[in-house]
């Protein structure tokens, strides 16, 4: 009996472990993972927070003392003659989680679906500065991101 139940846990666990890694290898999942060298300054003045790298996103969070803010950068795979090398979703009221590790999926985080619903509002180019990326948000704040990937 405890052969069979130990059976049928181990094929129940292979099976989730087969639809994890279809999943990761068909790019339905993927995860971010924390960029522990990255900074991030706002208005020139550096600021408490973290980066969050994918394989073509990025989730920047600012953790000013009543200010937890989260933009999601999407990389264009190449930059143009005025540097824009991709761009920034607002993500509203969504706050990444203090995680080493984020699961990335379609839906996840929510950034994309709230880059629909504002059209352009929340939208902004994400700009190359050489050793630095940065972009304006509607305040004319400027967030520029250093970081060891880069």
């Amino acid at each position: 009996m405890k052969r069979r139940l130990l059976l049928l846990a181990a094929v129940g666990l292979g099976l989730v472990a087969l639809g994890f890694g279809y999943c990761y290898f068909s790019g339905r999942l993927g995860f971010l993972k924390l960029d522990t060298h990255g900074r991030i300054a706002v208005n020139g003045v550096l600021v408490q927070g973290e980066i969050l790298l994918g394989r073509t996103t990025a989730v920047v969070t600012t953790r000013q003392t009543g200010k937890l803010h989260s933009y999601q950068l999407f990389f264009t795979g190449d930059t143009d003659f005025t540097g824009n090398m991709g761009f920034v979703a607002d993500c509203g009221a969504w706050v990444a989680p203090h995680f080493s590790v984020l699961p990335e999926t379609r839906n996840y985080p929510p950034c994309w679906r709230v880059l629909h619903d504002l059209s352009d509002a929340g939208r902004w180019p994400l700009i190359d500065k050489g050793s630095y990326m940065q972009f304006t948000l509607q305040d004319r704040s400027i967030v520029a991101i250093s970081h060891s990937w880069y």
